[in-house]
């Protein structure tokens, strides 16, 4: 089963971006859109379910691997704090 981990990168759509899960502020998810994302690179936050599906049709889709498989290496020039 597929499954965001907070702090973990994931593509996009986009070819050659990536975004962070992060803690969303106490009170504001959803139970349908739990998830906080947020990309440097296009300057915007957003919430998506545990598939990577938008809340939104603006917002782009995150591309969760599957089961046990590692997620993607950060974008080069992404800047990435651990």
């Amino acid at each position: 089963m597929r499954k965001l981990k907070i702090g973990r990168i994931y593509r996009l759509e986009f070819p050659g971006i990536a975004a962070r899960v992060i803690e969303p502020p106490a009170g504001h998810s959803s139970a349908k859109f739990p998830f906080l994302v947020e990309s440097l690179f296009i300057r915007s936050r957003w919430y998506v379910n545990e598939l990577g599906e938008p809340d939104n049709v603006h917002s782009p889709k995150l591309v969760v691997p599957d089961g046990d498989s590692e997620p993607p290496r950060p974008v080069s020039n992404y800047p990435v704090s651990n």
